[in-house]
């Protein structure tokens, strides 16, 4: 199917940044990036961790990497920032963004079905 898009230059320019990098089109990217978020799995995601129960759904909520993920991914990221990252460690590094996006989708389905549950008010109330 084909539809016309009206984005902020904002993030039409960072497609395109990411369209470069990866020697891509940029209609690939965004339809990766769209895919991706909007893939049936999410809305199987969901009806699966309802079906849980409360102390998986509290701990999917309380999702966090490990520790040594979350220290060698910042290291990647001052890199990046740096100007010195390497091209493989570019590649470690979304890699690593990719599983913290999953992550935090995860961690948004718990928040959301402990919400509806009653276990918590707020994200604020987890540990």
């Amino acid at each position: 199917m084909e539809i016309t898009l009206n984005l902020p230059e904002n993030v039409y320019r960072n497609f395109s940044k990411l369209a470069e990098k990866k020697h891509r089109r940029v209609e690939e990217i965004i339809t990766d990036k769209l895919q991706d978020d909007f893939s049936a799995d999410n809305a199987d995601y969901e009806e699966t961790v309802a079906g849980w129960t409360d102390e998986a759904v509290l701990a999917l909520a309380n999702l966090k990497l490990p520790q040594e993920q979350s220290d060698r991914m910042s290291f990647l990221l001052d890199r990046l920032q740096e100007g010195l990252i390497t091209e493989s460690e570019e590649r470690e590094l979304e890699v690593y963004t990719e599983l913290s996006q999953i992550a935090t989708l995860r961690k948004a389905y718990g928040i959301a079905e402990a919400v509806k549950r009653k276990l918590i008010s707020l994200p604020a109330d987890l540990k």
